[in-house]
């Protein structure tokens, strides 16, 4: 389903409001639709009713759609509805990051006046609380930048920053979007297993040629078109690189989940470690796809999500880059299996 290619405009207050809910992809739509006092119902119902029969006929084509409830043609408005907006949050995500001003929203704020805030729009985490879902101060609530159209792309990032005793010596870029007053702003609580098996970093600390693979997802549910890595051991220690690559047909609404780390094998630890967004055009894509990621040198246009240069350990290195990539079920089984034997 690609609801932005009916060009349809949506109320501007219908996108605002979704985009800083993070429950929004949890039946918000379905709910406020019969909710009289909500003040956005009237709009949000006279956004649904006008919805042409193609936006029907689109839901419709959804098989899962299919399976839970048919040829319901109300809940097929609210389902593709939901789509359309979850893409258009999306996409204005992505131009936004994409702007020299991209640091303008959220840090323009008066709750982060006080808040150093450096060169690549990144925070640190030592600046802020943590309830075990939303970055706080000051009253206000954040989250870290979101990676995909999912608003719960980042919590396992947090979570896993904030599980490792991490979290002082990391910065993070913060949503544009995702922010509210923390009286009103909604505590989501996600549950799923990340782990990481005791590691055998032998194999990769005595490289002496760069090791790199490729992954192809089976199924591309989530727009996902591949997974490429690469060791390439340097003078200063043994550089990881990994990329996960959007399908073509996605990239307005999808960047790339970038991931950028250096081992060194005489310390044992990871002394630097960063995760992006690479925001690609048309032509940039089918120039990366050309070409493995080793080759690709600085492809796209990269925004960090997160960054830290204090060293930490392998295995804290491995539950959060398996929480940024969260759901590439392929790059999980590689840092859980392939690493815990022989490279």
């Amino acid at each position: 389903m690609n609801p932005l290619n009916l060009n349809l405009v949506v109320p501007e207050a219908l996108i605002a409001d979704f985009a800083s809910d993070p429950g929004s992809q949890y039946n918000k739509l379905l709910s406020r639709s019969d909710d009289n006092s909500w003040p956005l119902h009237k709009e949000l119902n006279r956004f649904l009713n006008d919805l042409p029969e193609s936006a029907i006929e689109m839901a419709y084509s959804d098989e899962n759609f299919q399976a839970l409830y048919g040829r319901d043609e109300r809940l097929a408005r609210i389902r593709f509805a939901e789509e359309l907006m979850c893409d258009e949050v999306s996409r204005r995500r992505l131009r936004q990051l994409a702007q020299p001003d991209a640091g303008t929203l959220p840090y323009s704020h008066p709750a982060l006046g006080s808040t150093p805030v450096d060169d690549e729009n990144m925070v640190r985490l030592s600046q802020f609380n943590y309830n075990g879902s939303c970055l706080t101060i000051n009253g206000f609530s954040f989250v870290t930048c979101l990676t995909n159209r999912n608003f719960n792309s980042t919590y396992w990032l947090q979570e896993a920053c904030y599980e490792q005793c991490v979290a002082d010596h990391i910065s993070v870029r913060l949503d544009p979007f995702l922010w509210g007053n923390s009286d009103t702003f909604p505590r989501m609580i996600y549950k799923m297993l990340v782990y990481a098996k005791p590691l055998n970093w032998d194999g990769i600390g005595g490289l002496k040629l760069p090791l790199q693979g490729q992954m192809r997802p089976n199924g591309s549910w989530d727009g996902t078109e591949l997974t490429e890595f690469c060791w390439t051991p340097r003078d200063d220690g043994i550089h990881f690189v990994c990329e996960e690559l959007p399908r073509k047909d996605r990239i307005d609404v999808q960047a790339s989940r970038y991931l950028h780390a250096v081992y060194d094998p005489s310390r044992g630890k990871i002394i630097h470690f960063d995760g992006a967004l690479r925001i690609y055009t048309d032509k940039e894509m089918e120039d990366r796809l050309e070409v493995h990621l080793r080759k690709a040198g600085k492809a796209g246009l990269r925004r960090k999500v997160f960054r830290t240069d204090h060293p930490i350990d392998r295995e804290a290195f491995s539950l959060i880059a398996q929480a940024f990539f969260i759901w590439n079920e392929d790059l999980a089984t590689y840092f859980r299996e392939t690493l815990s034997g022989d490279v």
